[in-house]
């Protein structure tokens, strides 16, 4: 089933800390009935549509714009929701009965506390319970969204176990990025990539298990190759088809960094996140194939997140991959440097700092 993600606008009810349009939501409204019935029309297909927000359900013409979208045709129509209305008694059942097939719910973590802290809404993790209990109850396909960020990341495999336990198909994860709200406290969001294949490999046996289809958003396939299956093998599961009722600024295209090269993964890779890399640098990444063994010569870019102890286990990795001369970018005390060049000199190093 190809699906269409159609944004309708950025009112919401929810203030999430990691929401990547919350600077959006001051400069653009909704999108006008007419807007939004104009792009479902000049949608290419006619097979799947996900009407989304923000908040979509805080519009009172819903009903009306899923009658709408299944009138055009349209096999499949869904709604991205945080729950919160669709928490309400009869209103699943409404939109099943305008036409709707589909809930995908916002799911950020198995726990009332967790998931709470996210939102910044206490009581949200109670109503998206009792919004996928009613969707089920109203015959409706059942679909679980959730951002990995640092906390919620290590939390996948029970998010998966309890998606599976309310009645949910599939679980998509996307990595938070450092955008919108996130942006002020990026440190504390943001998940390191290295740390993200272990609870994504218990997710996915958990997933098996309880028979959920899960997927991962936002992850460089590179850093978890053995879960080629799980991040999606097409660029098109990774970025999936979108339109826009009403004009917003584009996302932030992403890159590949020097270090991709010619990787024989990039055919199904949707390139890296910008603003995680101008932060935290390349050395997470993992080109794939032969032909990109590391070079002789490297640079070792040093972030104020690294620790002495973090710049001496990449020194160790980097002799590992054959990289023979170093140079140094980025700034450190004096004592701690010259402790780095003489942890180069002491593994064979040639090491300098500088431009």
């Amino acid at each position: 089933m190809r699906w269409t993600d159609l944004r309708t606008g950025f009112g919401c009810n929810h203030a999430c800390r990691f929401c990547d349009q919350a600077v959006l939501r001051g400069e653009h409204g909704d999108a006008s009935l007419a807007e939004v019935s104009a792009a479902l029309s000049a949608l290419p297909h006619r097979e799947g549509v996900v009407l989304a927000g923000g908040e979509v359900t805080l519009r009172p013409e819903l009903l009306q714009l899923v009658g709408a979208a299944r009138a055009l045709g349209f096999q499949r129509v869904a709604i991205q929701t945080n729950g919160s209305i669709l928490a309400s008694p009869g209103a699943a059942a409404g939109l099943r009965a305008a036409g709707l097939t589909d809930v995908a719910l916002a799911l950020h973590a198995p726990t009332a506390a967790v998931h709470d802290w996210l939102t910044s809404r206490p009581g949200s993790f109670k109503r998206a319970l009792a919004a996928a209990k009613r969707s089920v109850a109203a015959g409706l396909g059942l679909r679980v969204n959730t951002v990995l960020t640092r906390t919620s990341a290590p939390l996948l495999p029970d998010t998966v176990g309890l998606a599976g336990a309310l009645g949910a198909r599939s679980v998509r994860a996307l990595v938070a990025r450092e955008a919108g709200a996130a942006t002020a406290d990026a440190r504390m969001l943001v998940p390191r990539w290295e740390l993200l294949p272990e609870p994504l490999r218990a997710a996915a046996e958990q997933a098996r298990l309880v028979g959920v289809e899960l997927e991962v958003v936002g992850l460089p396939p590179c850093l978890a190759p053995d879960l080629r299956a799980l991040l999606g093998d097409r660029r098109d599961v990774a970025q999936p088809d979108r339109a826009f009722a009403l004009e917003a600024p584009p996302s932030p295209a992403p890159i590949w960094p020097t270090p991709c090269g010619r990787c024989t993964l990039r055919p199904m890779c949707p390139g890296v996140d910008a603003a995680y890399v101008a932060r935290w640098g390349t050395d997470e990444l993992r080109p794939a194939g032969p032909q990109l063994q590391p070079p002789s010569e490297a640079v070792l870019h040093i972030v104020d997140a690294d620790t002495s102890r973090t710049l001496r286990q990449r020194l160790v990795k980097l002799h590992g991959e054959g990289v023979r001369r170093l140079r140094f970018a980025g700034e450190r005390s004096d004592s701690e440097m010259q402790g780095l060049l003489r942890e180069c000199e002491r593994l064979g190093i040639v090491a300098s700092t500088g431009p």
